[in-house]
Parts: structure tokens; sequence; C-alpha cells
């Protein structure tokens, strides 16, 4: 979830809320497709000017212009945010879903069809991430490689939005009555949803191996016994580690996945195996037992379902109001939306996130003892990943991980058994909060769609 482009959302979000401009401009289907073009094309020519010439004034390859392409690397944003303009002015001046459901027609479900409206979006997107991906690699991987990477990164978290879709679509088969008995009780809509959140966190080991090539870790290696001897004393289940193949791209990292110890999984890629001692490994592979430990994968489920609940109250006290005080306008509604979605997914979300990333880097240190491994593996990994050691504090709650200095900091602090530090081996009072309010929520909720 902490990996959801909020530029893709938010042109999703403008898309469905969309209505066809009333406007008498006369406009062929060549004329839009072309103007498509040219407008998705702008801010991805303007970033590969302004990347390029920095690549070619700071190269990558001298480690005193490392932080220089970071700070670069910050106003991608800016150029996502130009792009998403440009798509906007694909519906809104352009009416490109017209043009899709006119020639897409024989494809009969409806919602599913009109994301095909997103693709300029998502092409522009993917360029302008390129283009920003390349300035700071000392040796940077084939453009087929990235290109198919920043596609997959982009895509997979909209995967579950395109089964709900088809899910909203079958129901339109359905006769008059069970379909009106569906779009009339809100609650119902949100049920359709519950599935479909749960069906993304039971099924994403599959999805991440159907989607990355992965093989499974070497059985009767030294490092294989290691993590086997590490998993059996946390004493926590999982059904197989697996290797993920990045490439030329040598991406270090690891990543668990799967609610359940069934279909539970450890990815780590092959440039982590490659450039790490296995006591590097040991306790990165604890730093995702951690997350199972402390059972974070369930809690940010949790936390998308919190959301659904959550947002009709947004609606009824915010969004409400603001539309009836400012009638007729066809864009605030999408616009409170997205707000309410970037301070939970973003502010509220990510500081979240850093919390649990700080309490699986405790369990790691706790559970091999070997601290100091741990710390020479963050700084690899910063290395590796061209990721900036430390990070200003304003900066860092935009990110999902706290600063490679600030985690190892939080590390010297569990050495020196700090008291503030203590309190991490317990869940965090956030997660305790969370499932107190949500059966609350859910009553209200209910209440409130009656």
């Amino acid at each position: 979830m902490g990996q959801i482009s909020i530029i893709l959302i938010a042109g999703l979000l403008f898309l469905f809320s969309f209505e066809p401009p009333q406007t008498n401009i006369n406009i062929s289907d060549m004329q839009v497709v072309l103007w498509t073009v040219v407008l998705t094309g702008v801010p991805v020519l303007i970033a590969c000017f302004v990347t390029s010439y920095v690549a070619r004034t700071f190269p990558a390859n001298k480690e005193e212009n490392l932080p220089k392409l970071y700070r670069l690397r910050r106003f991608m944003i800016v150029f996502e945010c130009m792009s998403l303009a440009t798509y906007l002015c694909n519906l809104y001046l352009l009416n490109l879903p017209a043009l899709i459901n006119k020639h897409f027609a024989f494809f009969r479900m409806e919602n599913l069809r009109q994301t095909l409206a997103l693709i300029p979006l998502l092409i522009g997107l993917i360029c302008i991430r390129l283009a920003f991906y390349q300035v700071n690699r000392p040796q940077p991987g084939h453009y087929r490689e990235v290109t198919t990477l920043q596609f997959k990164f982009l895509l997979f978290p909209l995967l579950p939005m395109f089964v709900y879709f088809a899910a909203i679509d079958a129901v339109q088969w359905l006769p008059y009555s069970a379909k009106a008995f569906i779009f009339e009780r809100p609650y119902v809509l949100i049920g359709l949803i519950l599935p479909v959140i749960a069906s993304a966190y039971i099924l994403a080991p599959l999805l991440m191996q159907f989607l990355w090539k992965t093989e499974p870790l070497a059985v009767g290696s030294a490092l294989k016994g290691k993590l086997d001897q590490l998993t059996k004393q946390s004493g926590i289940k999982y059904r197989d580690i697996v290797v993920w193949q990045t490439g030329s791209l040598s991406i270090a990292n690891a990543a668990v996945a799967g609610t359940f110890p069934w279909n539970r999984r450890i990815f780590l890629t092959d440039a982590l195996l490659e450039y790490f001692t296995d006591e590097e490994i040991e306790t990165v592979v604890a730093h995702e037992l951690g997350h199972i430990r402390y059972r974070h994968i369930p809690t940010y489920m949790l936390f998308a379902l919190f959301y659904l609940l959550s947002y009709p109250f947004f609606y009824i006290l915010v969004e409400e109001p603001l539309v009836a005080y400012f009638e007729g306008s066809q864009i605030l509604p999408t616009l409170c939306w997205l707000t309410f979605l970037i301070v939970y997914f973003v502010f509220i979300f990510r500081y979240l996130s850093r919390r649990c990333e700080h309490q699986a880097d405790l369990y790691a240190a706790a559970l091999t003892a070997k601290p100091e491994a741990f710390k020479t593996a963050l700084l690899k990994l910063a290395v590796l990943n061209s990721v900036p050691k430390s990070i200003r504090r304003f900066f860092e709650i935009f990110n999902t991980h706290p600063s490679i200095h600030r985690r190892i900091d939080f590390i010297n602090q569990w050495i020196e058994r700090r008291a503030t530090i203590q309190r991490y081996k317990k869940y965090l009072l956030e997660v305790k909060i969370l499932i107190v309010l949500l059966p609350i929520f859910g009553i209200l909720a209910l209440m409130l769609f009656r």
C-alpha cells in the first residue's frame, strides 16, 4: 500500500467522477488522439531534458554528487503532477472517455472499459520515472527492464481495483430487482470491496511471483540452513523463501507477503544475496520476521478497511457541506475525495508504517543479537539502492520508511537500553486504537447507511 502512486489513483478518481463537458467544440477522433499524444509527451520531454542535463553536469559515479541527484529526484512529483494536469486536459477538453467508449463498445464491461482511458497517464508516469531512474544509477539497467519494473510497480496496487470494477460490471448483468437491491444499499457495495481487499493481502505472494521472476532459495546451502534455524528460533511459520531475480537492475531488498502461514513467503532479491554477508542477510530476514511477529500485514489490511468505514463521516461533515456551498462545481467532490485519500494514506498511514519499520528493526536486532551486522546491512542498502542515508524530517513524512541514519540511531538507543525504545516491544498504541475503533465505526457506518 505504501507504494501506491497517488498521482495514478488521482487520475483514476477523476476518470470515474468524469462527466462529459458541455461544449460546442467539434474535434475529430484523429485530433483527439494526436492531442492526447502531445499533451502526454510534454511533461515527459521536459523531464528528459532536465534529467539529461543534470546527469551530464553531476555524474552519478561520483559519490559527492549523490545528495544533489537525490534532491533532484524529489522533483519527480512535480513532473508527475504536470502529467496529471495534462491528463485532466485529455478528460475535460478532449473528452477522451467518449473516444474509448465509441471504439471499444464491443467490450461490454463498462467500468473496465473506462479504465482504458487511464493509459495515457500510465505511459506518462512510466516515462517520467524512467528518466529520473537513470539519473542516480552509476550502472543503469537496460531500459526495457526498467520500463517493465516501473509498469509492474504502478500496476500492482491497481489490480485489486480492477477486480472490484469487474465485480460491479458483473452486477449489471443481474436481474433488475437484484441490481436495484445492490445499488440502492451502499453497504452492499462496501461488502463487495471487503473480499477484494482481503484477497489482495492473502494472494499477494502468488501475484508477486506471477509478476516477477522468482526461484526458491537453494536447498542445502549454508545460508538456507542459517535462515531455517533463525525462523525456527522465532517460532514463525512460512511457506518458502524465494529469490527475486532483478537482473541488471541490482535491486537490494527484502519483503514478506501473505497473511497466513500456508501462503506466506519471504522475498529476497538476487543482489541482496550477492553483496551481503550471511550475517547481514540474517538480520534483514529477521526484520521481515518482525513484520510477521507484530502482525503488520493484518494491521495494514485493517487500516485499509478503516478507510472505507471512516470516509462516510468525512463525506457528511466536510465534503457534503462544501459541495452544497459551491453548487455546480463538478471537480470539487473529486478534490475532496482525493484530499481525504492523501491525508489518510500519505500522512497517517506512512506515519504508522515508519513506526512499524522501527518495531521490525528492534525485533531483528533482538532476535539475531547482531545489531552491528544489521546497521551495516542498512548502510549497504542505502549505497546499492542509491538512497541517501540522511533525510530531513519534513521530507521523511512522505516516506514509508525512516531514513537510514534514523534507523541506525534507533538501534543505538536500543543498545543503550533507552526506555523510550523498549515500548516498541509491545503492540503499537496506534494499532490498539485502530482495533478498538473498527467495530465502533462499523456499527455507526451501518446505522448511517440505513
